[in-house]
């Protein structure tokens, strides 16, 4: 049996050791957290555990690859394990849990919570579906040149079955739509704009540049297209004003605090990203150099910046994608 399996096999075991009418301490059960990219680790990945009687036995699942962990947990809380033979810290206390290792290439951290039962992971599908229905109404409204609540739009695209936070899916599509319109070809550029469109409608630049190729041929769409873009824009920069957690703008994708970024002209230095405040809240916090020209001399003055944005949508997205996930395989098996 490989590793991995072996692994499996054990958390299958571990995990039906634990009965509520029996549970041998207060960190007994399933736990789950998302660990977002860090430093050179660019990849989004997902720590699970099971945990019963202090033993500790779980999964790190990597875009790559899966590492296994194992360690021991006393009764305050307090434990330490190893994935990969890697070692590292971890801590429980109430419902969350904290953990720590260095993986040989970079460091990581999750922050997580206990896993779902069978009944909040299927009311959390159901809520899916609701969302996505919500979603795809917003979207056609907004279309159609509607009046709609933009920020509910940006909201609900989480739930959205392309939603990909680090725009992974459009980040090509976009160079290449920004390339053609520059070199005149709209007809590419508004091909590859549809695309990124149907996987994310709330990239500001690609109705942006949707706007611009469409001057000419069909003055009306432009000017909707510069209304949508306009709108999104309006309903990152009027969530908050990125100066601490308390007033962090509001962001579900990476294209969203870049835009933030770009229109307050701050170049990013350093990024930490997922930290959990001392709210329970998520949040990306950018370190950047903010260029500004002085009034009437025309001088430019750079000054250091610290930017909060909330990603509590990080959270909510990939939470919403398993409970559909594990709702299938729960069906399946």
């Amino acid at each position: 049996m490989k590793p991995g399996a072996a692994i499996a096999a054990a958390l299958l075991m571990l995990a039906a050791r634990i009965s509520p009418a029996v549970a041998a301490g207060p960190f007994d059960g399933k736990w789950i957290a998302d660990i977002p990219a860090q430093g050179k680790c660019n990849g989004t990945s997902t720590l699970t555990l099971v945990v019963a009687d202090g033993t500790i036995l779980g999964q790190v699942h990597n875009p790559g690859n899966v590492r296994t962990l194992e360690g021991h947990v006393d009764a305050d809380g307090n434990g330490t394990f190893t994935v990969n033979k890697a070692p590292g810290t971890i801590s429980f206390s109430g419902d969350h849990f904290d953990a720590t290792w260095f993986n040989g290439t970079c460091d990581r951290h999750a922050e997580g919570d206990r896993a779902p039962d069978a009944s909040q992971q299927a009311a959390a599908a159901q809520e899916r579906r609701e969302h996505q229905a919500a979603f795809a109404d917003l979207v056609r409204r907004a279309d159609a040149g509607e009046k709609i609540d933009f920020a509910k739009l940006r909201a609900e695209y989480v739930y959205n079955e392309n939603w990909d936070f680090y725009g992974n899916k459009i980040n090509g599509l976009m160079s290449e739509a920004d390339a053609a319109a520059k070199g005149k070809d709209c007809t590419a550029a508004l091909e590859k704009l549809n695309q990124v469109l149907i996987l994310d409608y709330t990239v500001v630049q690609a109705h942006n540049i949707r706007s611009d190729c469409l001057e000419d041929s069909d003055r009306t769409r432009s000017r909707l297209e510069s209304h949508i873009a306009d709108a999104l824009d309006d309903s990152v920069m009027d969530s908050g004003d990125g100066d601490s957690e308390k007033t962090a703008y509001i962001v579900y994708t990476m294209h969203e605090e870049m835009r933030a970024l770009f229109k307050r002209h701050i170049q990013i230095k350093a990024r930490q990203t997922q930290i959990r405040g001392s709210d329970g809240h998520y949040y990306d916090e950018v370190q950047g150099i903010s260029i500004t020209s002085g009034y009437q001399s025309g001088y430019l003055y750079a000054s250091v910046k610290t930017v909060y944005f909330n990603v509590d949508s990080f959270v909510k997205g990939r939470e919403s994608r398993r409970a559909i996930i594990d709702t299938a395989d729960a069906t399946v098996h």
